[in-house]
């Protein structure tokens, strides 16, 4: 199939972004891949971008000179990914907090050139002054944790994490997943953190029109006039539970919406 619009055969700068967050996909799980696969494969068409905000795997590092790949497991959504890329989609990678080192990762293992940020990003959607980030350092209160990223993420952690190799790494990325999942998101009901509505607003008044985040694994819309202007919080949710997504059409369509099976439903007003 051959997206096409009102008038014609669209060009890139028509098509599509979409944006996910937080699959966590840990290799274990093989359908839990095909069927993200399948929504890719549905979009393709249509899409221009492919933003990925963080948390795509349960543990992603850029290692560095292994004797294989060090993620096997992972190969069907990384060839995937390869496989829009080729298509002419452009990606785009923000870390989350599960990624790491990964400015050259994709090049070096997959041949393909990701747009990699460790951190927030500040992008124009349509006229509108956007800024993107995982959304895990959304909450100025959480000090301690702040302090944990830090440690994990400069470069002597980086330099150990090299030296035990992937399957040690992940081994510890497993226990430290698990155990983080269960103290922020297991059994989490009811409305989405405050924090990042919070966080959203403070961009606002910096003179961002949109913010994009992940991290909370709650879908989100939420829509305020800041000086004038029209101004659109959205956090993508997570793909692990909700198969939620969010969909940019230019000039200025935004959709949050939800993966059942085959088809997509814009679930969230």
């Amino acid at each position: 199939m051959v997206w096409v619009g009102k008038k014609g055969l669209l060009n890139p700068e028509q098509k599509d972004w979409i944006f996910i967050s937080d699959a966590h996909f840990n290799g274990r799980n093989p359908e839990e891949m095909e069927e993200f696969l399948r929504f890719l494969d549905s979009q393709k068409e249509r899409m221009n971008q492919l933003v990925i905000l963080g948390d795509l795997f349960e543990f992603l590092f850029g290692f560095k000179n292994t004797f294989s790949f060090p993620f096997p497991d992972y190969l069907p959504v990384l060839t995937g990914i390869q496989k829009l890329y080729d298509q002419g989609v452009q990606i785009k990678y923000i870390e989350g907090n599960h990624d790491f080192f990964l400015h050259l990762f994709f090049e070096e293992q997959l041949r393909i050139k990701v747009e990699v940020y460790s951190e927030g990003v500040e992008i124009n959607l349509g006229e509108k002054k956007a800024f993107l980030s995982h959304g895990d350092l959304s909450n100025p209160k959480l000090i301690g944790y702040r302090i944990f990223r830090r440690g994990l993420k400069n470069p002597v952690t980086l330099r150990l994490i090299q030296f035990v190799g992937p399957r040690f790494s992940r081994w510890v990325a497993r226990k430290m997943s698990a155990r983080s999942y269960r103290r922020h998101h297991m059994g989490r009901a009811g409305n989405p953190p405050r924090e990042f509505r919070t966080f959203a607003h403070q961009k606002f008044l910096e003179g961002f029109d949109i913010v994009i985040l992940g991290h909370s694994h709650f879908p989100e819309k939420v829509e305020e006039t800041v000086g004038g202007r029209r101004c659109l919080y959205f956090n993508v949710g997570d793909w692990m539970g909700h198969r939620s997504y969010l969909r940019f059409s230019p000039p200025e369509t935004f959709e949050l919406a939800q993966w059942k099976g085959d088809e997509a439903l814009p679930s969230y007003p």
